[in-house]
């Protein structure tokens, strides 16, 4: 009786688990009732993506000059206005073009961006970049173009740190009675620290005999957004520079956009400063060439494949091959809730991999129900022994294919990286829901 409920609750979960893979849970937010199961993470080749065209940027900008030739905020005595590019002639050449296309690329795996392609004009220094269409797109194609000039400037906007003294930038967090503090911190190379020790020597915090600030500041700019204004209380020798980003916060939302603006920030700063100054000439999005008609047919096709050799599994194997097709639907289904909740992307070949590792389930099954009817495993121990030694035979081929798909995992192409993570999800589920789910449907069922 007790094997008997064992089995029972098994099969409810099976069914649970299928309801929720093929059909979801959804529950009321807002206004609206949504699918609290993640969707699926789908490639380029499936879901289509973002193309974004970055230019050169040809523009102009006025520039005042005073009478000494310095540049000036506004026009007077002896100013002179002159209309001059933005990128001047001779930076426009194929090394700057190089290193633009090397710091967008850094930027881009910075953000985590997959399954992107990059091309150049190498003559015009175009860049054309496709990433996939997902919440971030939005915000990877804004900072590609930002040109990232990080400047410590003081009151007469001399510049005394820029990109070229920071060694890195990081996020990181401090906790305490007020909640958790973020903080963008900027660690600088061995120049950039005597540099900085300098200027917290020069720079520092003082008032006058009525108690007003008087302090000569630094300002610190990303281009032309500043970031912090101060002066100093004392020498700093460390060569870090340490900001916070916004205020203490127990509000795990609040902190969620304070830890988005600084994360941001490092993109920038350990990416390096764009040398050329560039626009977003294109964003548009590109469908699939793969239509929904061209998906749905393989997937029909192989669905149609799938009830056919479960067909198979209850005509020829009667109750035990009725549990085994059970137990394989909810195979299938635990595999696909586990490359949705793993974030795995899916391509063309990943979905290959899928069809094999269900294939390779279902290799499994029969060879395990063939055993069991050829050596006449009646009782739940013969039937318990003869599980254990179809399992050890099989593990020969799977742990080859799990070695296989655990190198693949590794490879740079995403094609390549969704067949590998698929296939390896796929032969590690074999294994422990067989010896878990399967184990119980076919071997315990049998008397003792």
């Amino acid at each position: 009786m007790e094997e008997k409920l064992k089995v029972i609750l098994v099969i409810l979960v099976i069914i649970l688990i299928s309801l929720i893979s093929f059909g979801g849970i959804y529950l009321q937010k807002t206004k609206f009732v949504e699918n609290i199961i993640p969707d699926y993470q789908l490639g380029m080749d499936l879901k289509g993506g973002r193309l974004i065209t970055l230019k050169v940027d040809t523009s102009k900008n006025t520039v005042i000059y005073d009478k000494d030739g310095k540049v000036v905020d506004k026009e007077g005595e002896g100013t002179t206005k002159k209309e001059e590019p933005v990128n001047p002639e001779e930076t426009l050449t194929q090394e700057n073009y190089n290193k633009v296309k090397k710091i967008v690329q850094k930027r881009l795996d910075t953000m985590h961006a997959t399954d992107y392609t990059i091309r150049q004009n190498e003559t015009t220094g175009e860049l054309y970049v496709q990433i996939p269409e997902n919440s971030n797109t939005d915000l990877i194609s804004q900072y590609m173009a930002i040109k990232g000039k990080f400047t410590v400037q003081n009151e007469n906007k001399e510049v005394l740190l820029n990109n070229s003294h920071i060694k890195k930038a990081e996020v990181r967090y401090s906790s305490g009675t007020a909640g958790t503090s973020v903080y963008l911190t900027i660690q600088l190379n061995k120049e950039g620290t005597q540099i900085f020790q300098d200027i917290t020597k020069n720079y520092v915090t003082s008032t006058d005999e009525e108690g007003k600030d008087n302090s000569k500041k630094i300002t610190m700019k990303i281009d032309e957004s500043t970031l912090l204004e101060t002066a100093f209380d004392s020498e700093i020798s460390t060569g870090t520079i340490q900001m916070s980003i916004g205020t203490a916060s127990t509000d795990s939302s609040t902190l969620e956009g304070y830890v988005r603006e600084a994360t941001n920030i490092t993109v920038l700063l350990n990416s390096g400063e764009l040398p050329l100054t560039y626009t977003v000439a294109e964003n548009r999005y590109i469908m699939s060439d793969i239509t929904e008609e061209m998906f749905y047919i393989p997937v029909a096709i192989v669905g149609a494949a799938l009830l056919i050799g479960l067909i198979f599994l209850v005509i020829k194997y009667k109750k035990n091959g009725l549990l085994s097709a059970v137990s394989l639907i909810g195979f299938v289904a635990l595999l696909l809730l586990v490359l949705r909740y793993t974030n795995v992307t899916l391509t063309m070949e990943g979905m290959i991999a899928i069809v094999i590792a269900v294939v390779l389930d279902f290799i499994f099954t029969v060879y395990l129900l063939n055993l069991i009817k050829h050596q006449d495993s009646k009782t739940a121990a013969e039937a318990s022994h003869t599980f254990k030694e179809a399992l050890i035979k099989t593990l020969f081929i799977f742990i080859p294919v799990a070695i296989t798909a655990i190198i693949l995992c590794f490879a740079g192409w995403l094609p390549i990286y969704s067949f590998g993570m698929v296939a390896f999800w796929g032969v590690l589920l074999i294994v422990l829901y067989n010896l878990i789910i399967t184990r119980t449907l076919v071997v315990d069922t049998k008397s003792k």
